[in-house]
């Protein structure tokens, strides 16, 4: 063997060897986008993707006797009907709507409870693990609050007309209660299913009078009469309305129906619609709440403002509840949320619904001390008391 035929032979084909760049370019793109994609599916998870449930925590609290940016919350114009002479009220306290008190002026406080993860803005994950680790939230399943196919639009109509109608309720009950004079029309829009006027009804009757079981004919000129009047009636007693349809009296005869586990007296079955005649104006300037539960805070307001003087004596008190044409506190939702509101926003009193008295027992923020109420009357008496000091020996919820 020469030398040629040695090197030929020693000559071996090496397969070309990637180095280490090239071979690990590949590997760590797809590690990295890997690593993009999880956190872009995370991020997605907790932020938006809408998981079904709806959370309500201590939302903002107004105070009705205040003003903001110079516009009052409340505002009453016209003469009053008593004496003749133009409105004379207290003028709003110059500290905006959120202010904390300050020494020796008092406030009246409507409380909010805010709402995530409704048809509008439904709930992230993110949203929700936050809501679990705070005490003063509450987590709702979804359906349970919003029946299926609810729109957003839906929603805030419904808002809105309650808010509307809380108004309407407050400002009847106050000015009643100070012995004003409310006439109002009353409008059958229809017959509850199931009762005894469903058929003996129509959409559009005006109802002009209601003679009772004793024979005694209590003619309905004002909001509250049909109200207060059922409250006193038994279940099951023979109803006569008198009714005005299409220009023509007549007289309906039926039996009532058992009202609700939480209310006195019987229900006639029939829906209402009520439009008063308020001798003044009153206009409640606040925006981006809805809901019945102002009404309490709402007709306090008016009697503060319309009757010389600090109702509260320089107290802070909160409250909620709604109210009816007859000066009746209704029980609301979120109460245990609408405490913490008022706490911190340095409430000292709570009057809340004799009827939501379960859901505060055990709920109380320190230093916040609630006062159950059932009536309207109830309700100023309680600030009155409170005003002199002798708060202590109201009715709690405890």
């Amino acid at each position: 063997m020469n030398d040629a035929q040695m090197t030929s032979e020693n000559i071996e084909l090496v397969p070309l060897q990637e180095d280490d760049s090239t071979r690990r370019i590949p590997i760590i793109s797809w590690r990295l986008i890997t690593a993009v994609l999880a956190a872009l599916a995370m991020v997605a998870i907790l932020f938006w993707i809408p998981v079904p449930f709806v959370v309500n925590s201590p939302g903002p609290t107004f105070n009705v006797l205040g003003s903001d940016n110079g516009v009052p919350m409340l505002q009453i114009e016209g003469t009053d009907p008593t004496t003749e002479e133009p409105i004379q009220q207290d003028e709003p306290q110059s500290s905006s709507y959120d202010a904390p008190a300050k020494p020796g002026q008092g406030q009246l406080r409507m409380v909010t409870v805010s709402e995530s993860g409704n048809p509008a803005s439904r709930l992230n994950f993110a949203q929700l693990i936050a809501a679990y680790f705070d005490p003063h939230s509450k987590i709702l399943d979804y359906d349970s609050v919003y029946p299926a196919g609810t729109t957003r639009q839906q929603v805030s109509d419904a808002q809105l007309a309650m808010m509307r109608n809380s108004q309407t309720t407050s400002q009847v009950a106050a000015l009643e209660y100070l012995g004003w004079d409310v006439p109002a029309t009353i409008t059958i829009e229809g017959a509850v299913e199931g009762s005894n006027a469903e058929g003996n009804v129509e959409q559009g009757d005006i109802l002009r009078a209601i003679t009772t079981p004793d024979g005694v004919r209590h003619e309905i000129t004002s909001a509250a009469t049909p109200f207060a009047l059922m409250r006193s009636v038994p279940a099951g007693s023979t109803m006569t309305l008198t009714v005005e349809r299409s220009g023509v009296m007549q007289d309906i005869t039926f039996d009532s129906v058992a009202a609700s586990a939480t209310e006195t007296g019987s229900k006639l079955g029939v829906y209402l619609s009520a439009d008063p005649v308020l001798p003044v104006d009153i206009t409640v300037n606040i925006d981006g709440v809805g809901g019945p539960s102002a009404g309490m805070m709402f007709s306090l307001s008016i009697i503060d403002r319309l009757t010389p003087g600090d109702m509260t004596g320089g107290n802070v008190i909160a409250g909620t509840g709604t109210m009816s044409y007859d000066g009746q506190v209704g029980a609301i939702g979120g109460i245990q949320q609408k405490l913490w509101g008022a706490h911190r926003d340095g409430a000292q009193w709570f009057l809340a619904p004799s009827t939501n008295c379960d859901e505060v027992v055990g709920h109380v923020p320190d230093g916040l001390r609630v006062v159950s109420v059932s009536t309207l009357d109830e309700a100023v008496s309680a600030v009155h008391s409170i005003a002199d000091g002798t708060g202590d020996a109201l009715p709690t919820c405890q």
